[in-house]
């Protein structure tokens, strides 16, 4: 069988986000999982993908070049029909399936049998498309629909979670329910040790930390409500008479990014409850620091009001750290029986919950002993067989050449 994919989000402003790591480790644990399967990658001539080092062991995997670099943009559905599509149709085979991981970029599902994975409906959900201006919102919208109605097309539809692959029929009732997959994400994680010292504050030992990871600036990360929870955390304390608390640790060079009004608010909401002192930003770290930065915190905390998968989550667990989440969907049908759930925009319960942790951390050893257990199960080989087996059963379906 002969796969063409789509790997630029390795390439472009997704590729360290979960879109581009995603398409990284899906073609690499494809190709390591069958090495009989022939694998064209689609990539542009002139930027560097996250997949440039790893792909050189592999001589199943073939790069085709599909000329200039062009950002993820409004431009997209010229980029397509001028550099991905020709490429595409001179690489088709009988035996070939397209998989396009990110929809956005389009794909020729009414050409040839093609495979497309939605991460998530986060943005019809929340009507955001751009946070740039009420016109760029209103241009992205217009694309959005454009490149998604397409997905009618496909031979098959992939999910990283049931909440996903439900959300995705509400929006497309039409679309054969029997060809929509659920297919989790895996997670790769060294668990070492990291000196912390460069990135942390000096005394970061001596008071301890909770940590936000993995968040963002849009509207239903609802990092504001994780400040809100810090705020109502330290009040309890302080009404005890304890003036001196664990920091909240905000990780990601996202956060430093204050021409976005998003950021100056989360700034000066910080202000505003006296917190400046106490919420500490990192600024961009280095992956090797993930696992040290989220295995000695006294607990994670990630009030997400929607998420695809929430592989943050997977990698707090990974890394044996206590999680406060909140009681959105996809955190409920993956980590219900791992984390400590709240309601996110309820900055009591968060609040209540981490000074419960803080007091009492003992209590939730079984909690992270049963979390770091369960987030063993997910791994990139059980998501590229069963993706695998999507792909082989769509090329079966269209009489194509095994």
């Amino acid at each position: 069988m002969h796969v063409i994919i789509d790997a630029t989000t390795t390439q472009d402003q997704f590729a360290y986000s979960g879109i581009g790591q995603y398409t990284k480790n899906i073609i690499l644990a494809l190709a390591k999982f069958r090495s009989d399967l022939v694998i064209s990658l689609l990539l542009f001539n002139d930027k560097e993908s996250t997949l440039d080092k790893s792909i050189k062991e592999f001589k199943n995997i073939y790069v085709s070049r599909i000329g200039k670099y062009k950002e993820s943009n409004y431009m997209n559905s010229v980029v397509y029909k001028k550099q991905m599509l020709p490429v595409i149709m001179k690489l088709k085979r009988r035996d070939s399936v397209y998989f396009c991981p990110y929809f956005w970029r389009y794909y020729p599902a009414d050409k040839m049998p093609t495979v497309l994975f939605v991460h998530d409906m986060i943005l019809p959900l929340y009507n955001i498309y751009s946070q740039k201006s009420k016109l760029a919102n209103l241009i992205r919208k217009s694309q959005y629909w454009d490149a998604m109605n397409q997905s009618l097309n496909c031979a098959h539809i992939l999910c990283n979670s049931d909440t996903t692959r439900m959300d995705y029929l509400k929006y497309y009732p039409e679309y054969k329910p029997e060809n929509v997959t659920t297919t989790y994400l895996g997670l790769e994680m060294e668990e070492k040790d990291y000196s912390l010292s460069e990135i942390l504050p000096s005394d970061y030992k001596e008071r301890g930390y909770f940590i936000y990871l993995g968040g963002g600036i849009s509207e239903s990360k609802n990092s504001a409500g994780v400040i809100d929870g810090y705020a109502n955390f330290a009040d309890i304390l302080k009404s005890k008479g304890i003036d001196v608390f664990p920091y909240l640790v905000v990780a990601g060079g996202k956060f430093q990014d204050t021409i976005r009004k998003e950021v100056v608010d989360l700034y000066s909401l910080i202000e505003r409850y006296g917190l400046t002192n106490d919420v500490f930003f990192t600024g961009f770290y280095p992956d090797d620091a993930k696992y040290a930065l989220l295995h000695n915190s006294i607990a994670f905390v990630h009030l997400s009001l929607y998420e695809g998968f929430g592989i943050s989550v997977l990698e707090a667990l990974r890394s044996k750290a206590l999680t406060i989440i909140d009681k959105n969907p996809a955190y409920v049908e993956l980590f219900d029986n791992f984390s400590c759930i709240v309601d996110g925009t309820k900055p009591e319960e968060c609040g209540s919950k981490m000074y419960d942790i803080y007091m009492d951390q003992f209590k939730y050893e079984k909690l992270v002993r049963m979390g770091y257990d369960y987030s063993l199960e997910f791994t990139w080989e059980a998501t590229a067989r069963k993706t695998y087996k999507v792909l082989l059963d769509v090329l079966k379906e269209n009489n194509g050449v095994i």
